[in-house]
């Protein structure tokens, strides 16, 4: 099997495993958002600040599309249960870990639920950041702590999308690795 075959193997499995997650569109949203976020890296690595001001307003309109998605679909109470006092699932998956129980089927107000609901703040704060920053720069007067801010928020989001990213690519593999032990109906 070559390169290009295995690759769109794997990312079709990926689709298909983060569709006992997501509805299309949210994946798509997801999709969309995680291939800007790393473009908007490179280009901000590379010194291609025009092209990351406008890919960082397009990044603006998905994330917050993707953020608004996701609470709309299935309400703040569900990635934010703490803020209720709702800390019943959540207590239930870390006593799991805390018990050696490294995966954990992700639940409503759970682990899974409170992790995304953290990723939703990193990317609302570096969008809203990055934001004030172009906005001041548009003005004449480039704010240095919303270049600052946004800065924080920017590592922030980096450190959540490996440790998300990490996870989730754990849980595909583990997935992948129990359904080539089920047998196969004919």
């Amino acid at each position: 099997m070559g390169l290009g075959k295995m690759l769109k193997t794997q990312l079709g499995l990926l689709w298909k495993f983060l569709g006992f997650f997501q509805p299309p569109v949210l994946r798509f949203l997801h999709a969309l958002v995680v291939c800007l976020i790393m473009v908007q890296v490179l280009t901000q690595l590379f010194g291609l600040g025009a092209v990351h001001m406008i890919l960082g307003l397009v990044l603006c309109v998905l994330g917050f599309g993707l953020v608004a998605c996701g609470l709309g679909m299935r309400g703040p109470r569900h990635y934010f249960p703490y803020l209720w006092g709702d800390m019943a699932q959540l207590a239930s998956d870390v006593a799991a870990i805390r018990s050696g129980k490294l995966i954990i089927a992700p639940r409503p107000k759970g682990l899974a639920c409170v992790v995304q609901g953290l990723g939703m703040g990193a990317l609302s704060m570096t969008l809203l950041t990055g934001l004030w920053w172009f906005r001041s720069w548009q003005m004449g007067d480039a704010s240095h702590t919303a270049a600052s801010l946004h800065s924080v928020f920017v590592w922030l989001l980096m450190a959540y999308a490996v440790g998300h990213g990490g996870m989730a690519l754990g849980h595909f593999f583990f997935w992948k690795q129990a359904a080539a032990k089920k047998p196969r109906a004919s």
